[in-house]
């Protein structure tokens, strides 16, 4: 099997000949200690970097290798989003304007968004969305014609990006004050959002990847039937959207997914990404509940596994994630979020090592 045939056994729950594995991101700093080579801006905010700007050719090789030596299956990319620098903070960090019109400071290790777009309720009805011209190709470009691997292209979505037009306090207001305007305003988000999603599959992607944090370590931010009121039902139209075009779609959710896993079963999504271990998510409960009517994407552990554990430790921790879930249909390798610059970088070699190496002998 390629990487492509191989990804869509799995996220069909079919045999695959090993399984398959890869990452949302793959932080500079451990490209640079793989590759032996510098790259620009390495210690600089790598994930608003991936979401931003262009890759130069340097920097795409480099990630490329990178990933050819661990053995990755998918690409995850997204639509690029340009931003404007505006203004600096008085620290030196840049202020930039994005394609939403939210304005937000960016520093080596965290993002936040200084003015959000919609401030009182009369601007869920009067504001604008970008149009799918506003963002840029040219990185999904990249990886559909000079790589062979499965390309997952994100988008962000349902409750996870809507607060962000107004912030959590006034979502909540908005929730119960405003309902019918939040919910007009989420109608008019969800047609963007499938509109970007026919742009990414016209420019080559095979997979449209939805990241939707709704939940945290105990469960969902808002009650389970506001979620499938102002987010899940919207989805669903999406996703049945996207099958009909012909692609997956996988849903990333940090979080503790139990409260909602009848819920997303009933959207259709193909992969349910993160599963994270840390958050009361046993996968090995999921996968028996889901069966093959759900490929399950990551849960491995980046809080302590991967930061503070032995080579050791990692290694048994994906023999016995194999043994347990990978003998069944339906499972794709991978942190539970990203490897970041955190990570010893022995420790990430032995994680995407240990995928083929168990696959191997228990397939």
């Amino acid at each position: 099997m390629n990487h492509k045939k191989r990804m869509l056994a799995a996220l069909k729950c079919q045999p695959v000949d090993r399984i398959p594995h890869g990452e949302q991101m793959l932080h500079d700093v451990l490209i640079q200690k793989i590759l032996k080579v510098k790259m620009p801006k390495a210690e600089e905010n790598a994930l608003v970097r991936w979401m931003t700007e262009e890759l130069s050719d340097f920097q795409f090789e480099c990630h490329k290798k990178a990933r050819e030596f661990l053995g990755f299956d998918f690409i995850h990319v997204f639509p690029r989003e340009p931003w404007i620098k505006i203004d600096e903070s008085k620290e030196g960090y840049p202020i930039y304007r994005d394609v939403w019109g939210m304005e937000a400071i960016s520093t080596p290790f965290t993002y936040e968004i200084l003015k959000k777009p919609v401030e009182k309720p009369e601007d869920l009805k009067t504001y604008q969305f970008p149009t799918i011209d506003d963002f840029k190709y040219d990185n999904l470009h990249k990886w559909v014609h000079k790589s062979d691997f499965f390309v997952v292209v994100q988008i962000e979505t349902g409750f996870f990006k809507i607060n962000q037009f107004m912030g959590f306090n006034n979502y909540m207001f908005y929730l119960y004050e405003h309902r019918r305007e939040l919910l007009d305003f989420t109608a008019r988000f969800f047609d963007h959002v499938f509109n970007l999603a026919k742009k990414v599959i016209q420019e080559g992607a095979d997979c449209v990847w939805l990241s939707n944090d709704f939940a945290y370590n105990t469960g969902p931010f808002i009650s389970p039937k506001d979620l499938w009121e102002m987010d899940f039902s919207f989805m669903k139209d999406v996703v049945r959207k996207i099958h009909d075009l012909g692609k997956p779609v996988v849903l990333h959710g940090c979080g503790n997914q139990n409260y909602t896993l009848d819920m997303l079963l009933d959207c259709e999504i193909d992969g349910l990404h993160s599963l994270q271990p840390t958050a009361g998510n046993d996968i090995c409960q999921i996968k028996e509940k889901c069966g093959d009517r759900l490929c399950l994407i990551g849960n491995i552990d980046i809080s302590e596994l991967l930061p503070f554990g032995s080579p050791y430790d990692v290694d048994q921790a994906i023999k016995d994630l194999v043994e347990k879930v990978g003998k069944k249909n339906g499972l794709v390798i991978a942190t539970c979020n990203l490897l970041d610059m955190d990570i010893p970088i022995e420790n990430a070699i032995t994680m995407h090592f240990a995928v083929d190496k168990y696959s191997a002998r228990y397939l």
